[in-house]
């Protein structure tokens, strides 16, 4: 039975999360145009790693912070870093609805291998409520897939990844401190991205990019705590549909500072996901979740 105040606080986390998101998007969808993308991939992973690592390490120490559990959260970080770096090569190559349409088949993953990796039990209701948020997310960025472009491929790798990333964080926040789950979000990626960088930086940044590239470290690490937090509340299938809530909040923020007001058909996506993470609630207030 799954605790009903968890499941509200979980989702809560995980909606937090998701507004953060987007401006990281936004922040490498803006220094890719300038730089060459494998540069913004070293600074978003860099930067994780400056300002996380070493307080995680002076709190915990490292008797604590290097574990039996070291080994996964390495897999788990390889993870996000290998997702990460496909969606920065996507973005740089197609427009960014394109590239989020095709990263949001994660929920659908998630909800699909979360029975047998982490042994939640899948009702028809929860695939039936993915579909619905992930057919709401199609109406509103409304991809324009024309000609096949071969960087679609980075992209959906990239949703794969993502959803293994997921399940492993669910898996390992039984256990973990989330500061510990956060630094190793980021070290394989700082680490495989420095070595490489003498072999691809060619750009000499301005100040406004030095700046911006410094910024992606601090949004990432409050965005992916708040992603890290959800799942220690709640089953990763249960919290699956409100990863579409993504797209609304970018909607909202190009609402307000962009008055770019949503067309009928982006409204009706938008009900559509939020219909999806109503209806996940009610299904458990009446079968799943202990009061």
């Amino acid at each position: 039975m799954i605790n009903k105040q968890n499941f509200y606080i979980g989702a809560a986390f995980l909606c937090l999360g998701l507004i953060i998101v987007p401006v990281n998007d936004a922040l490498a969808k803006v220094l890719s145009s300038d730089l060459n993308i494998m540069e913004v991939i070293w600074s978003r992973f860099f930067g994780h790693f400056v300002f996380l690592v070493p307080i995680a390490l002076f709190i915990h120490g490292k008797n604590k912070f290097i574990n039996k559990e070291t080994n996964q959260q390495i897999i788990r970080g390889f993870l996000i870093f290998i997702g990460t770096a496909l969606f920065y090569l996507a973005i740089s190559k197609i427009p960014l609805a394109d590239a989020l349409s095709l990263l949001l088949i994660a929920p659908i993953i998630v909800v699909i291998f979360s029975s047998r990796m982490l042994s939640e039990k899948i009702s028809i209701t929860r695939l039936l409520c993915v579909g619905l948020g992930f057919m709401g997310t199609l109406l509103v960025i409304q991809p324009g897939f024309g000609e096949f472009n071969s960087s679609s491929l980075f992209a959906l790798a990239s949703g794969l990844c993502y959803a293994f990333y997921i399940l492993y964080t669910r898996k390992l926040n039984f256990s973990s401190d989330p500061i510990i789950s956060l630094s190793f979000t980021a070290i394989p990626g700082a680490i495989v991205m420095t070595m490489l960088l003498p072999f691809f930086w060619e750009s000499s940044p301005d100040l406004r990019q030095i700046l911006l590239m410094g910024s992606i470290g601090p949004v990432v690490i409050l965005a992916h705590f708040m992603i890290i937090k959800a799942y220690q509340y709640a089953e990763a299938s249960l919290l699956a549909p409100f990863h579409y809530f993504e797209i609304v909040s970018n909607v909202i923020i190009s609402v307000l500072y962009f008055r770019d007001i949503p067309s009928i058909i982006v409204s009706i996506g938008i009900m559509c996901i939020i219909t999806s993470g109503i209806a996940v609630n009610l299904n458990f207030e009446n079968k799943d979740v202990k009061k």
